[in-house]
């Protein structure tokens, strides 16, 4: 392909665009169907299989690992290879472990096929996010990209819906099985998406022309800085958001009294919220910029925390403390601001490993808050856990401001400015031929 027949981000989402970001989007709803399905499946599942509590804590654990584990490997064979390769490839593992599990008989075996799977989900927000960056519109792609991660509400959604539903007549076996077949569709769509044109052209054209070293690719200033910057960003709102939801259904009905269905509606609206907030942050992200979004979204979670820890004695069993809830669940959208932010901090060649490594590393180390909640909820209850998450996310907004503003910025340009500019601006990254 030649260089002068690259067009620019400017131009209008088309039938071939859609189709790019339907594929990635599809892929993004799986990952958190499963990641939520599995909270309903554990339950019979360690009945099934006489599992201790331990060892379906591993489960969940297991999982949240090789999804950064996934992130990191996939993210850099998406430079690598390309976008679309690893799409493909990471639904055919995630295909393949959500069957095989179904036909999981001890528990060695469930735990093998769950981190198989966990590594296949791990892969797909990187490439899929970087694809999606650099064939929208730049114009548009902050509010694509808020659309792309508001996918994961309609996979909560769907593993709330399944397992709240479909799991007790079928069994958690035929759950696994059944959960499979969808993925083909996906697969079926994703195997007419056309690979990234911007990657291409930056990438795959120079490869035999340019070799250039491995600490001159991720150079301080062109990947570990924004890496720096990035990941801080995704542990401040995986910590924050996870640290508060992960046991809410347990402590509802555990210590508030409250039945399996109520405290399902509880999640069923945190979803609601947060997909509204996906919504006007995709908006805003392509009006005001990346940063003031990214730094509201993070005082309206704040607050909202705030008033719900001073509310939650007494509206605990009010519909008025949905209030609180809604704005809480609505501003902790952090992460649907990340799929353009990131991807714009990090040049093409290392833009998917960036974005993954950033956002699943993040997301894996969301193993801890969990651990810290089960230890303090049982003694304190919920409300320093709420208060706790409040300040992160009010520290979330006040890290918003140490990224670059990068609205509109169009990654085609992008790269054939850097190319005048690298033996001047940043002599590290001059290629050895």
């Amino acid at each position: 392909m030649s260089s002068t027949t690259v067009p620019t981000q400017d131009e209008k989402m088309d039938k071939s665009k859609l189709k790019v970001f339907f594929g990635a989007y599809i892929g993004w709803i799986f990952d958190y169907y499963e990641v939520f399905l599995l909270s309903f499946l554990v339950i019979p599942m360690a009945s099934a299989l006489s599992l201790s509590t331990a060892q379906v804590a591993s489960v969940f654990s297991v999982q949240l690992a090789f999804l950064a584990v996934g992130g990191v490997v996939f993210g850099y064979l998406g430079d690598k290879i390309g976008r679309k390769k690893i799409l493909i490839l990471t639904l055919v593992i995630f295909c393949l472990a959500t069957l095989m599990r179904g036909f999981s008989f001890n528990y060695e075996w469930l735990i093998v096929w769950t981190a198989v799977a966990g590594f296949g989900l791990g892969g797909e927000y990187g490439a899929a996010q970087a694809l999606v960056s650099e064939t929208v519109p730049s114009k548009q792609r902050g509010f694509w990209s808020s659309m792309l991660y508001g996918g994961a509400y309609i996979g909560i959604f769907l593993g709330a819906s399944v397992g709240g539903f479909l799991l007790p007549v079928i069994g958690w076996r035929w759950t696994f099985i059944l959960s499979a077949f969808p993925i083909l569709f996906a697969l079926y769509l994703r195997k007419d998406v056309e690979e990234s044109q911007v990657w291409e052209k930056e990438v795959l054209e120079k490869k035999d022309v340019q070799k250039v070293k491995l600490t001159e690719k991720y150079g301080l200033r062109r990947f570990w800085k924004p890496f720096a910057i990035a990941l801080i960003a995704a542990v401040l709102q995986y910590f924050a958001y996870y640290g508060i939801t992960n046991f809410l259904p347990t402590y509802l009905v555990k210590y508030e009294g409250f039945e399996m269905g109520t405290a399902g509606w509880w999640l069923f609206f945190t979803a609601f919220a947060g997909l509204v907030g996906s919504f006007i942050a995709g908006y805003t992200t392509d009006k005001w910029g990346r940063r003031i979004t990214l730094c509201y979204l993070g005082v309206v979670a704040a607050l909202g925390g705030l008033i719900l820890y001073l509310t939650w004695s007494s509206l605990i069993s009010s519909f008025l403390i949905l209030i609180p809830m809604f704005l809480l669940y609505f501003g902790s959208n952090g992460a649907s601001v990340f799929g353009s932010l990131f991807s714009e901090i990090f040049p093409t060649d290392v833009r998917a490993t960036g974005i993954s490594w950033a956002l699943q590393i993040g997301r894996g180390l969301s193993a801890i808050p969990p651990l810290i909640t089960a230890a303090v909820f049982p003694v304190y209850g919920y409300k320093p856990i709420i208060l706790g998450g409040a300040a992160l996310f009010l520290l979330l907004a006040i890290w918003a401001w140490v990224f670059p503003e990068t609205k509109n910025k169009d990654l085609f340009k992008e790269d054939e400015s850097n190319e005048g500019e690298k033996s001047e601006v940043e002599p590290e990254l001059t290629p050895n031929t």
